[in-house]
């Protein structure tokens, strides 16, 4: 496993490297600055993992939220008597 990870951390600095030396042709000024899609990449991954940790909150349910008529609560009972 660590084997991979070394791996793909090699080729993601080789990626980047390689795009320090690409000439750059971009609609705006800030498509042309070197990692900028590194950068963008980084960011909203990070971005949906925060944004995915608010959303359990919101929708995360305590462990008996169907009581005692869910179809688990009926094993459960079965087992223990």
């Amino acid at each position: 496993m660590n084997r991979i990870i070394y791996i793909l951390g090699a080729l993601c600095l080789a990626l980047a490297a390689a795009d320090l030396f690409r000439e750059r042709h971009g609609d705006f000024a800030v498509e042309s600055a070197p990692l900028i899609w590194c950068a963008f990449g980084f960011i909203s991954y990070v971005a949906i993992v925060f944004a995915a940790k608010a959303l359990r909150r919101l929708v995360l349910r305590p462990e008996d939220y169907y009581g005692r008529d869910s179809i688990d609560a009926e094993e459960t009972e079965a087992r223990d008597a």
